[in-house]
């Protein structure tokens, strides 16, 4: 079976391109086993900013296309302002794509990218992985900061030349609606949440819907050591990036009100993915008047894998602030660690944390019931330890790559079935 994956991320052959960046690596991990299975002859387009030739990297073929932008200064700053997407009449080099790899099945990765506009395009088969929904996260996007604090605290030059999260906003508020279009066209999906699942009830009604989880990255997969608790503070990690409905806002507001209370260790918050140096740092430090460092909070910026295994492997219990996630790697890989986890109940979330058994849930955007959570965690240790071994006995078995790989490959031959019916 021919099968094409169109992805954010060139995956496996991110060090053949020299692509520094960390993170993510869910799709990578997939492709690491996809790429083990005889039958499967398997392909990957990406967007990627410079002009590269179609290579192979043992029996998978890549195909980047080039993504170009703007050029001059002025063409620059009006582009930012203008906020232009690529739309129906860009999709050419996909199609380039689909005509030279000659898929059974197109496996498209997010409903967020221009990808999903060849659906309607191709003679081909394609099921989309949903990721998150843009259409929710716009909702969603003011639940902590809002647009006045946006205006009001942002660096004003940086504004004036369009960058930053709150023109971030009407970016995503244009590729929401694309991906409206998109979900319209697309007959197959595949997903892992409830909410996903309902998110493609009513966005694509006439499709079908398939159960899929994920792989995580391989470290995480590793038999570690006990989680070590021999340091004098409490440690807490948060692993985000920098999107406001993020929830980092909730982070600092929890942590003032944590600083208030006698305990009888300090509390040391530690951020994974977010530096000093993002925008969301000096609105949060400018609206609250007040540093990180000033609240014992650290940055620790986008973290290797096996860096971010350590932070875990050394902290007390993992938090997560979002307003709004489907089901955040990040939490899944505090699971398969063995970290209690506290975690809003939003999206998908519910779905992969079972309150009051392998972890917590609290209401987004709720400092107070968010303190009250780290209280009971941090003040009950036989509890802390019960849900870590919970979490670790679900995640592991959730994310077995055995299983996850069978699945998708079911998924495959269930659409190819489908679409020889008609």
């Amino acid at each position: 079976m021919r099968v094409l994956w169109f992805t954010h991320a060139p995956s496996l052959s991110a060090e053949y391109l020299n692509n520094k960046s960390v993170g993510g690596g869910w799709s990578s991990s997939l492709e690491g086993e996809v790429s083990k299975i005889p039958t499967i002859q398997l392909g990957i387009s990406f967007n990627i900013d410079r002009d590269i030739k179609p290579f192979t990297i043992k029996e998978t073929k890549y195909f980047p296309v080039y993504n170009t932008s703007p050029t001059g200064k002025i063409n620059k700053l009006i582009s930012r302002w203008k906020k232009p997407i690529k739309d129906e009449a860009n999709i050419q080099p996909y199609l380039n794509v689909v005509h030279e790899f000659k898929p059974d099945v197109i496996h498209i990765f997010g409903t967020e990218a221009i990808f999903g506009l060849i659906i309607s395009k191709v003679d081909v088969p394609c099921i989309i992985h949903i990721q998150g929904v843009l259409t929710i996260c716009i909702q969603k996007w003011y639940s902590g900061l809002t647009s006045v604090d946006l205006l009001k605290y942002s660096k004003k030059w940086p504004l004036l030349k369009g960058f930053g999260n709150y023109h971030d906003y009407y970016v995503n508020k244009k590729l929401a609606n694309r991906e409206r279009r998109i979900f319209q066209q697309c007959k197959y999906f595949m997903g892992r949440t409830d909410w996903d699942r309902r998110m493609v009830s009513v966005l694509s009604p006439n499709s079908k819907y398939f159960h899929c989880d994920e792989i995580m990255r391989p470290g995480f997969y590793l038999q570690h050591s006990v989680r070590g608790k021999n340091h004098a503070d409490y440690i807490i990690l948060t692993t985000i990036r920098s999107p406001i409905y993020k929830g980092l806002e909730t982070v600092f507001e929890c942590k003032k009100i944590l600083n208030e209370m006698n305990f009888q260790h300090k509390i040391v918050w530690k951020i994974a993915g977010i530096s000093q140096m993002d925008e969301i740092c000096y609105l949060i430090e400018r609206k609250y008047r007040s540093t990180f460092d000033e609240n014992a909070i650290q940055l620790l910026g986008p973290l290797h894998e096996s860096d971010l295994i350590n932070e875990m492997l050394g902290a007390d219990l993992f938090v997560h602030p979002s307003h709004i996630d489907n089901s955040p790697n990040s939490v899944c890989e505090a699971m398969m660690l063995g970290m209690p986890v506290i975690a809003t109940s939003v999206g998908g979330i519910p779905s992969i944390i079972e309150n009051n058994t392998d972890g917590l849930l609290v209401q987004d955007g709720d400092p107070y019931a968010m303190a009250g959570a780290i209280m009971e965690m941090k003040e009950n240790r036989d509890c802390d330890i019960k849900y870590g071994k919970n979490a670790q006995k679900k995640a592991l078995i959730r994310h077995d790559k055995n299983k996850i790989v069978n699945n998708l490959l079911n998924i495959y031959e269930s659409v190819l079935e489908l679409e020889n019916q008609k």
